[in-house]
């Protein structure tokens, strides 16, 4: 076992060791938790607060821009302040910009102080990293270490999620920030009681901070990700704000890349762009995560099809857990090994999601059940681990070490932050299109020359009359009803519609993955611990 020296952990002398590993876990804890805290009670805010469920979903994502936007410059921040200087300063404002969030009735101030949030929570994860790492794998084996680590930062991302649905589901949506209130408030009571001061305060060159960088690609990436997230809500072009947008967002996003290409000093590197394995690593995550956004699909189908609420919506997602457990499992043994191609180990992550959609498309209808589900959320979880761990892996095996942090800005970027936006924007729009589509098209048939619509109608108009509805209420019933089952019959043809389409594309991906020669990849050290993770 570590000691708090050897972990650089500064703890009063009384501290027993086992008391210091404890407060490392329970310090983070909030700050993994913090993923999932606006998705999981996503209907119960948007309906409290007058808000479409993209004001949420805006909220969630920029909370991971926040913390790719601070990642660059972590490292400085660290090295200038005490251990519990910087641990308190920062989970303060976490707790104060929660309880903003509590008691915040506007959706602009929920996105903001979550930007926020982002960015404090990227100093305390590498601050955790770097501890976490010499406990997890010693020898600084790379593998070792994403084999517990992504479990450990995915798996309470979901136990969030499952959480704050149930706070608002019983009593409110506030609760959600003040269980996480009462997460910080703890932390910061530990670190009170059991942390010293092991340095002295050092001032850090503004330069150093690079903070004209920071604002230029904030605003590029937050104005980009409104055009993506906002734009079915807005009817796209008929939005000034999203033609203002759309003009200004690639303008400071080049701008920004044109500061970096000639700065003898960035704030990030752009090597790791013009790496092939990085690339790689960044397109295939960028894959994982479009498919695994593929859930909100299935969001729609049980709270639109089988009428189950948010609660149990969200609680089947308690599946992916197992998937995440065999995924590390799998990969960690994998590169211990070292006895079969890593083509094989993507050609099986990507296997598991032609069989997650192969059971969805073949598995869902009306009549369907709940536990039917558990085994492809499974396979999900699996899939997505598995695939996450290898490709972080391949990303960093031939980077030069000092181009580490910048390959953590634009793995959270591309992987966190546009891949999941853009892939819930897109199943969104479609599934709209696609349901207006069969809405139209069943809705010329379904007439009363139809003998099917006509028994339906017929025995619903019936079934209210003889509850005691009067004729021309028990005719508004009925027509409502029959409109209900049109709704539902076009919802399901569009899942299936989409979930045919990633089926095909997830088989193509597999398949080909199988024969793409991928050098074996090895046990990759750390040359700096941790400033590389995400």
């Amino acid at each position: 076992m570590m000691t708090m020296a050897e972990l650089e952990v500064p703890v009063r002398k009384w501290v027993p060791e086992w008391l210091g590993m404890a407060s490392i876990f329970l310090i983070i804890l909030p700050v993994t938790m913090l993923n999932g805290s606006y998705t999981g009670s996503m209907l119960e805010v948007s309906n409290t607060l007058g808000t479409n469920t993209e004001d949420i979903t805006m909220g969630y994502y920029a909370a991971s821009a926040g913390m790719a936007i601070a990642y660059p410059i972590i490292p400085k921040i660290l090295g200038a302040f005490s251990t519990k200087s910087l641990l308190l300063t920062d989970m303060i404002f976490q707790f104060f910009l929660s309880w903003i969030c509590a008691r915040s009735q506007n959706a602009d101030i929920l996105i903001v102080c979550s930007f926020i949030i982002g960015f404090l929570k990227g100093i305390l994860m590498l601050w955790f990293i770097r501890r976490a790492q010499k406990i997890f794998s010693p020898k600084n084996v790379r593998s070792e270490f994403y084999s517990y680590f992504y479990p450990l930062v995915y798996g309470g991302g979901q136990l969030s999620m499952i959480i704050t649905a149930e706070l608002p589901y019983y009593y409110n949506w506030k609760h959600m920030y003040y269980f996480m209130m009462l997460l910080i408030l703890l932390a910061i009571l530990i670190v009170i009681v059991c942390f010293r001061h092991n340095r002295p305060i050092k001032k850090i060159p503004i330069k150093e901070l690079h903070i004209r960088e920071m604002l230029l690609i904030s605003a590029g990436l937050l104005m980009l990700m409104y055009v993506i997230n906002y734009g079915k809500v807005l009817d796209w072009m008929s939005s000034p704000r999203i033609c203002l947008y759309i003009m200004l967002a690639p303008m400071l996003i080049a701008f920004f890349i044109w500061l970096q290409y000639h700065s003898r000093s960035p704030y990030v590197s752009l090597a790791p762009l013009f790496q092939p394995k990085a690339i790689i690593g960044y397109f295939y995550m960028m894959l994982v995560m479009f498919f695994s956004t593929s859930t909100s699909l299935l969001t729609n189908y049980m709270t639109g099809i089988l009428k189950i609420d948010s609660t149990h919506t969200y609680s089947l997602y308690i599946y992916l857990l197992p998937g995440y457990a065999l995924g590390a499992f799998i990969c960690f043994w994998w590169f211990r090994w070292q006895r079969w191609r890593f083509r094989f180990l993507i050609a099986g992550g990507m296997t598991c999601f032609v069989l997650f959609f192969t059971i969805l498309y073949f598995g869902i209808s009306p009549d369907s059940t709940y536990e039917m589900l558990y085994f492809p959320i499974f396979l999900r979880g699996l899939g997505m681990l598995m695939l996450i761990i290898a490709f972080a892996l391949f990303a960093v095996e031939d980077l030069n070490p000092k181009f580490l942090l910048s390959n953590a800005f634009f793995l959270i970027i591309f992987r966190s932050v546009l891949s999941p936006i853009m892939a819930t924007s897109f199943y969104n729009n479609l599934l709209y299109h696609l349901q207006q589509k069969y809405m139209y098209s069943l809705s010329e048939h379904f007439t009363m020359t139809d003998p099917l619509a006509v028994s339906k109608y017929t025995d619903a108009l019936n079934r209210y009359q003889a509850q005691g509805h009067g004729y021309a209420e028990a005719v508004q019933m009925a027509t409502s009803g029959l409109y209900s089952t049109l709704q539902q019959q076009s919802l399901l043809l569009a899942l299936k519609e989409i979930l045919g389409y990633l089926l095909v594309i997830s088989l193509v991906i597999a398949i080909i993955s199988r024969f793409i020669p991928f050098h074996k990849t090895i046990s990759v050290t750390f040359a700096k611990t941790g400033d590389d993770m995400v």
